[in-house]
């Protein structure tokens, strides 16, 4: 029999799309001077937040090794589960690119990364911020030549444990799909993978288990209460509530998380100024979140649209085992 002469296998139709999109804001971002970092400013905040991080869907951030699994006859080799002094961990670059990207998808920001070969040019990003100004999340973020007012830390695992979750083999976006991702020359928005039931495949990948509690950490400095209420909101610590999608396999459904138990405190500039270690008093979070839209820095539809991406739990939603 020749190779023309085979049965071809039954074409399956594609599953839904296990993502959607955040339509851009329909103003111009605003573009200000950056607060930066040569003075406390009168009327913004410096202090430190912390809060708990739950895995609710198993959670793999990808160290980019293989690690041998003597125990698992089934699956000998795992992609690793990424580590810090061989302590379990979320990299600190992994949680500033989750919360930025929801915070953009909220605020009037720049598109600041993108495959899009075509880009109004409203919302494309000064290429000279010392002359045009930032938006507010370049501001809280930083950006190409400015350090942002906000640092992540690494966040290490606290309580749980890692296991393997065999996954459907993904493949990379196909951004060169105009159709998926365009309406005319303007993009359908910012793309989230929605939450739902676990995909199984045949991809190992050490994960961290449901129910896995990490420690989440980081400071700003000179952040307006607007500004520091759009990070609370991003972080799914506002109203209406989200759960973050961070790590690897977001289509078959890993990667749900919540933050729980925040604690926010700061310090007087003047504390700053006379002590190495300022003291520092605790801040209401209520306050914040509402200065973020006293300050106009949320657009309401968008974050309406994004928690109705990120809501959780899902359980009447499938995540995809094959082509979508």
């Amino acid at each position: 029999m020749s190779f023309r002469d085979r049965p071809r296998r039954p074409q399956l139709p594609p599953l839904p799309k296990p993502y959607d999109f955040v339509p851009l804001p329909d103003a111009r971002p605003k573009l200000a001077p950056p607060a930066g970092h040569q003075r406390y400013h009168a009327g913004r905040l410096s202090g430190s937040f912390s809060a708990k991080i739950i895995v609710r869907s198993p959670l793999h951030v990808a160290s980019g090794t293989l690690e041998p699994q003597p125990r698992n006859r089934d699956y000998p080799v795992a992609k690793a589960m990424f580590r810090v002094g061989g302590e379990v961990a979320i990299p600190a670059t992994s949680l500033k690119g989750c919360i930025r990207s929801l915070a953009e998808a909220i605020s009037h920001s720049t598109i600041q990364v993108t495959r899009a070969r075509e880009i109004e040019r409203d919302y494309q990003p000064s290429r000279r911020p010392e002359r045009d100004g930032v938006d507010v999340v370049q501001n809280m973020f930083g950006t190409l030549g400015y350090q942002g007012l906000v640092r992540f830390s690494d966040a290490r695992l606290r309580e749980g444990r890692t296991i393997i979750v065999p996954t459907p083999q993904l493949f990379r976006p196909r951004s060169e799909s105009v159709e998926t991702y365009f309406d005319g020359r303007r993009p359908h928005g910012r793309k989230f993978y929605m939450h739902g039931k676990l995909a199984k495949g045949n991809l190992p990948l050490e994960a961290c288990d449901v129910a896995s509690e990490f420690a989440l950490s980081l400071t700003f400095e000179n952040l307006t209460p607007g500004e520091l209420g759009l990070l609370l909101t991003a972080l799914g610590l506002g109203e209406p509530k989200w759960w973050p999608k961070l790590g690897g396999a977001k289509p078959a459904c890993l990667g749900t998380i919540e933050i729980s138990e925040p604690h926010l405190v700061a310090y007087t500039p003047q504390a700053a100024y006379r002590d190495f270690d300022a003291p520092t008093t605790p801040v209401a979070l209520a306050p914040l979140l509402e200065a973020a839209h006293n300050e106009k820095l949320i657009v309401g539809a968008a974050a309406q649209q994004l928690a109705e991406i990120l809501r959780w739990p899902r359980e009447e939603r499938e995540c995809p085992e094959r082509n979508y």
